[in-house]
């Protein structure tokens, strides 16, 4: 077996655990959200069979085993095209989702909409993007520098964490509007919470996760978007040239500071704070796939206008 066919196994794995995810966490919410007690009181006592975080941790030991193949094959780390960079944010959704999330207190929701959107992003990088891009290769002169991997790898686990907390923030917010049912046992001490009180503490708890995640996701973009700066005085000699993709990182930058600013002095939680996190979703997906599809700019390396 060559590298190529080991790569297609390990790609149909993923996708196959994706959806496998996908379909079982959508199943959950079915039965914590429409069905009757009786059934519901059968998917407590039988949740071995609905656990769908084992096929997300599967499809991330698959994505993790592509990443490093690729990583041994070229030689470098793959972070030289939009393919390999989707492979990465892929990864990091799945890992620092999971990471980020207890089993214990995770709503089917949180699985659902963090292995959906995986299956998306998995499915449109091998299915849409070219064959020539999908191939290792060397990496071209412009991105043969150490900060290769510094600037490139950090830019993506924040990309990672600030999607996984901004998601969270939605999840907040169609939880708080349309009451979702939670389909955990909680307990304090030796007595067992409410509904009333267990959805008051889910949403805390979802409130908690996605300010942890953006708090992170903000520390590594503050790092990524630093180390960026001296890469760019070294190669095109000037620390910002605001590039539209450096334009739209210090705005995605700006949007997730107020964010942990309003939070932290303005007392902002909840409600309030979601709408703000999910707007800076938008922002998110502009400075990372929307300027990569245009291919404006400096940072053009690999993408569509190149076919690398």
């Amino acid at each position: 077996m060559n590298y190529f066919e080991f790569e297609s196994v390990l790609q149909n794995g993923c996708f196959i655990s994706l959806l496998c995810a996908t379909l079982l966490s959508w199943w959950e919410i079915t039965f914590t959200n429409f069905f009757n007690k009786k059934i519901i009181y059968y998917y407590q006592k039988n949740k071995l069979f609905f656990q769908s975080r084992i096929f997300v941790w599967l499809s991330s030991l698959f994505l993790g085993t592509i990443l490093i193949a690729r990583w041994f094959i070229s030689q470098h780390a793959p972070l030289s095209n939009l393919y390999e960079s989707l492979l990465w944010l892929c990864w990091g959704i799945l890992t620092f989702g999971l990471l980020g999330n207890r089993a214990q207190v995770t709503h089917p929701s949180v699985v659902a909409s963090m292995s959906s959107s995986a299956l998306l992003i998995n499915g449109f990088a091998n299915l849409s993007l070219p064959l020539s891009m999908q191939t290792p290769s060397y990496l071209i002169p412009a991105l043969q520098s150490n900060w290769l991997l510094m600037h490139v790898s950090v830019m993506m686990f924040s990309y990672s964490c600030l999607f996984c907390g901004s998601l969270v923030s939605l999840i907040f917010l169609a939880v708080s509007q349309k009451k979702l049912k939670i389909s955990f046992s909680l307990q304090l001490g030796n007595h067992m919470l409410l509904e009333k009180e267990k959805n008051f503490l889910f949403l805390r708890t979802l409130d908690q996760i996605s300010v942890r995640s953006i708090t992170t996701g903000f520390c590594l973009l503050t790092i990524g978007i630093l180390s960026g700066a001296v890469w760019a005085n070294e190669a095109w000699g000037s620390y910002w040239s605001w590039d539209p993709k450096e334009t739209w990182a210090f705005i995605t930058w700006l949007v997730f500071a107020t964010y942990l600013h309003l939070r932290v002095f303005q007392g902002w939680e909840g409600f309030r704070s979601a709408i703000l996190a999910s707007f800076g979703l938008i922002t998110l997906w502009i400075c990372y796939f929307g300027l990569n599809w245009l291919g404006q700019g400096l940072h053009t390396y690999g993408l569509f206008i190149n076919q690398i």
